[in-house]
């Protein structure tokens, strides 16, 4: 009984203990690997991963919450811009449903499958090649746009992010939504705190940009965001946020927000 005790008080600590391990070996390898590494990671990770490419993924529809944000925040018809498509699963959703969409992913394996499966339905939807952390250069003005499924996180660092949403801005209406969606954590994570501290370290001798609060790897780069993060990086690309979801605990329920293009400012 004596042991048994022993065991459940250290049992606490022990998984701790492993937590801050494993924080501090993330931080020292998002802080070891520059941005093509990132990259790298993961373009190997979605060209292997076989859900991405699966036809049970790609016309399996609109997951339950962004079919809310599509209900609330998007117009019953018009056209759409979607970034970070994958294998094509927002767009032929969207398409079904009777929009004109326009998608884009960097992944030339995804862009592919996403190609093969609109091609067969013959619908109102396409997949180009887009290079990442990039807008289209041109083909608006769209009606609203979604930035593909957690693909907004994937975007390394504060700067890059809003340029990103700054290069979509002059693509949509004013007003227009833009449903972002990512994984969310606590403004006091611990592991967060961890990885940022080993990471910058790391990145310090390397003379390389830092690694944020929010960076990990799972297994390439992603930023877990608070909603004090989205509203700021929203506003600072001139959209105002109008509303803000945590990460749910499904599979697929991810952190969303939606923001609207805000009109330009007047000048004197």
């Amino acid at each position: 009984m004596r042991r048994a005790a022993l065991y459940l008080r250290a049992l606490p600590l022990f998984r701790r203990v492993l937590a801050g391990i494993d924080a501090a070996w993330t931080g020292l390898w998002l802080g070891a690997l520059g941005r093509d590494d990132l990259a790298a990671v993961d373009a190997s990770f979605y060209s292997e991963w076989d859900r991405y490419r699966s036809e049970e993924h790609n016309t399996r529809g609109l997951f339950a919450w962004e079919q809310e944000a599509l209900r609330a925040f998007f117009p019953p018809a018009g056209r759409l811009l979607v970034t970070g498509a994958g294998g094509g699963r927002e767009v032929h959703a969207l398409a079904s449903r009777g929009f004109d969409v326009d998608g884009y992913e960097c992944n030339p394996a995804l862009v592919e499958r996403a190609t093969s499966l609109l091609g067969r339905d013959g619908g109102r939807g396409t997949v180009r090649l887009l290079p990442p952390d990039r807008a289209p250069a041109s083909g608006g003005p769209y009606d609203g746009a979604i930035a593909g499924w957690s693909s907004y996180m994937l975007v390394p660092g504060r700067a890059r992010r809003i340029a990103f949403l700054r290069e979509m801005r002059p693509l949509l209406r004013v007003g227009a939504p833009l449903l972002l969606s990512f994984f969310t954590r606590r403004a006091d994570s611990p592991r967060h705190r961890i990885v940022a501290a080993v990471g910058r370290g790391v990145r310090r001798l390397r003379r390389d940009e830092p690694v944020e609060i929010g960076d990990d790897l799972f297994p390439g780069y992603s930023h877990a965001f608070t909603e004090e993060e989205i509203l700021a990086e929203a506003s600072a690309a001139g959209y105002r946020l109008t509303r803000f979801e945590p990460q749910g605990p499904g599979e697929f329920d991810s952190g969303w927000a939606v923001v609207h293009v805000a009109p330009a400012p007047r000048t004197a």
